[in-house]
């Protein structure tokens, strides 16, 4: 009997320990996840930050990049990059030129997208009223960014018009917004070549 005793204590024992030991688990892996959702969260705000800065002082020509929507408005998406020269130098000159800054105001809903950070984006589209949450790199991935800077053109539904490759001077920039904003691109018809042919007599000044 002392024995049965014994033995039905040291089990008793062995099962508060194993119900200790588990508990203890449960509670140490909540804070693990309480930790790593933190950490997830404290990031995602340091890379907002950082996106900012990468067109301060243009912060309202260029919208905050966690929600991306047209507005009724058409939509531009300058895609650049950490060191990218000519994307400074695209910057300096929007700076620099009060009338084309009134103008991208007043014509797109307008956005710096910075390919150096990772960041999620809320792409809205009106048209099928639906929300994407979509990386930098995904919105890299679906516009096929190579080059920086890379501007692309999109109607308020969301669709694509053209994605222009490269840094324009100035008065060659302001000839490419009015070519989307004016709806000269409309004329092609769809028709790819057409729209290259179109857009590059209109680039071309006049003499």
């Amino acid at each position: 009997m002392q024995i049965m005793q014994i033995w039905y204590k040291n089990f008793v024992v062995g099962i508060l320990l194993v119900m200790i030991i588990l508990a203890s688990g449960c509670k140490d892996e909540k804070i693990s996840q309480d930790s790593i959702s933190t950490s997830e969260a404290t990031l995602n705000t340091q890379a907002n930050d950082l996106d900012k800065k990468s067109y301060a002082g243009l912060e309202d020509v260029f919208q905050d990049t966690s929600t991306l929507e047209s507005k009724n408005k058409y939509m531009m998406f300058v895609f650049g990059a950490n060191g990218c020269q000519y994307c400074e130098r695209l910057k300096e000159d929007i700076k620099n030129n009060q009338e084309l800054k009134d103008y991208i105001k007043d014509h797109f809903s307008a956005y710096y997208i910075n390919l150096s950070y990772s960041k999620l984006h809320t792409f809205k589209i009106p048209i099928q009223k639906k929300e994407y949450e979509l990386t930098t790199r995904q919105l890299a991935e679906i516009y096929n960014i190579l080059p920086t800077p890379t501007i692309v053109f999109s109607n308020a539904d969301g669709k694509t018009i053209l994605s222009y490759p490269s840094y324009l001077p100035p008065q060659q920039f302001f000839a490419l917004l009015r070519f989307i904003s004016e709806g000269e691109w409309q004329k092609a018809q769809g028709d790819e070549a057409k729209l290259k042919s179109l857009l590059q007599k209109y680039l071309t000044p006049q003499s």
